[in-house]
């Protein structure tokens, strides 16, 4: 099938589903106060992709982009967003009372939504003097990547976090043919849906962090807001598969 889950409905990982249903029992670790096993998983994620920190995500990319944001922009502050940012953006502006500038993507010959240059980021962070964090979309829904590294290096001019959702880019990195992941060319928050084109189940999501701009134990007070208490053990048992394959395979991230 040409869309997603990634796995594509494979057996990729053969699993019992109701084995593995559990709760916080001993030895099987809280995802919400991590310090054994699921501590030592989002660590192993966080080698694989280079970031300072990852944490597992239930409830898709959309937790993280809600948890990130109200992380990095104080309540009633100013965010410069792509206009085409997902839904969940818009959302978490409106749980914040963000005041929204634009990035406007440039439209391709094919009539697509492109990449955001990175001279529109400079204009407006020169004309909006109050914007606290600046979040792009990359890859786009139809796979166009922005020039990252650029964008990051003008956005750090003004001490803000950039914040990447790369929810489409969780296999960036992995093979020479592949974009870099956001991760690794300086953004400061990263999202990335793993079920979207990796062998993981839907739901199934990361935020790496990369800097102390965006605050480790404010996107944890978020994180915990956003996603439910009651963690699925199923999709983190998939997600950990599909990282531990990773890591196998994955020397050229």
């Amino acid at each position: 099938p040409f869309h997603m889950p990634g796995h594509k409905r494979q057996p990729v990982f053969v699993m019992d589903p109701y084995a593995v249903d559990i709760t916080e029992i001993d030895g099987f670790d809280n995802l919400h106060a991590p310090e054994g096993i699921l501590k030592e998983a989002q660590e192993r994620a966080a080698r694989l992709y280079g970031a300072g920190r990852s944490y597992y995500l239930v409830n898709g990319s959309t937790c993280g982009i809600l948890a990130a944001i109200s992380a990095a922009a104080p309540f009633g502050g100013r965010i410069l967003m792509s206009r085409n940012a997902h839904k969940s953006v818009y959302h978490a502006a409106y749980l914040r009372h963000l005041s929204v500038e634009y990035l406007n993507p440039c439209i391709t010959q094919t009539g697509i939504q492109g990449a955001v240059p990175v001279e529109e980021v400079r204009r407006k962070l020169k004309e909006n003097s109050d914007i606290c964090a600046v979040l792009v979309t990359s890859p786009t829904y139809e796979g166009v990547v922005s020039d990252i590294a650029a964008i990051s290096a003008a956005v750090h001019e003004y001490g803000i976090p950039l914040l990447v959702d790369e929810a489409h880019g969780a296999h960036f990195g992995f093979h020479p043919a592949f974009p870099q992941t956001a991760v690794r060319l300086g953004a400061d928050a990263v999202i990335q849906s793993m079920h979207k084109v990796l062998p993981s189940l839907t739901q199934t999501a990361l935020l790496h962090l990369n800097s102390t701009r965006v605050e480790p134990r404010s996107v944890e007070k978020y994180r915990d807001m956003f996603e439910t208490s009651s963690p699925s053990y199923v999709l983190m048992a998939s997600m950990e598969k599909c990282i531990r394959m990773l890591s196998e395979d994955g020397e050229s991230l």
